[in-house]
């Protein structure tokens, strides 16, 4: 199960499980979308020390401008538990690039809580 907080844009998950993070950025101050054909979503995953990154994984698919990661078991299970940032990274068909982060944020932050041991 992932926990996304809806004003902050952090998430918990639980080490092993799955589940999808969704997303569907709004041009600021009008009802249109960002996330439309010929764009690209980048979710990339680092390290909070170094900033080193430990998962990235994207999607060009939209439906009514939301764009879904789908994270799966082998994508968490050899995280350590802990605190990670992450990054949301929309590009646009012409090259335009635009990072998804609420106002008055500098980081989003990933936290892999530790899950109940198979067989448990």
């Amino acid at each position: 199960m992932i926990r996304i907080n809806p004003r902050t844009m952090d998430i918990e998950m639980v080490k092993r499980d799955t589940g999808p993070i969704a997303v569907r950025p709004k041009i600021k101050g009008t009802d249109e979308y960002l996330l439309t054909d010929g764009a690209t979503l980048y979710f990339t995953l680092r390290k909070l020390q170094d900033s080193s990154i430990i998962l990235r994984k994207e999607t060009s698919y939209f439906e009514d401008g939301i764009g879904v990661i789908s994270l799966e078991t082998e994508d968490t299970e050899n995280l350590e538990e802990g605190t990670y940032i992450y990054d949301l990274v929309m590009i646009r068909e012409d090259g335009t690039r635009d990072t998804l982060i609420p106002e008055g944020r500098d980081s989003l932050y990933f936290v892999i809580k530790r899950g109940v041991k198979q067989g448990q």
